[in-house]
């Protein structure tokens, strides 16, 4: 299984930190983004192909039941 590109500077990080309005803390912000960098890089075990037959949309429903 090949891998994605990954994040190659924190500044990558840390402009899409920006651009979703997350700002970490000064002291806390080069783990941050380096934990980031991690998640990102494993995405590709999180997210396997899969039908749309096989997608979770209808496990929750708004609609009450009666019960039986």
């Amino acid at each position: 299984m090949s891998k994605p590109p990954v994040a190659s500077d924190t500044s990558d990080m840390a402009r899409r930190f920006a651009a979703a309005g997350i700002v970490p803390p000064a002291e806390r912000a080069a783990g941050t983004f380096a934990n980031a960098e991690r998640l990102q890089s494993a995405l590709h075990w999180l997210r396997q192909p899969r039908s749309v037959a096989a997608e979770p949309s209808n496990t929750f429903s708004l609609a009450t039941r009666e019960p039986v």
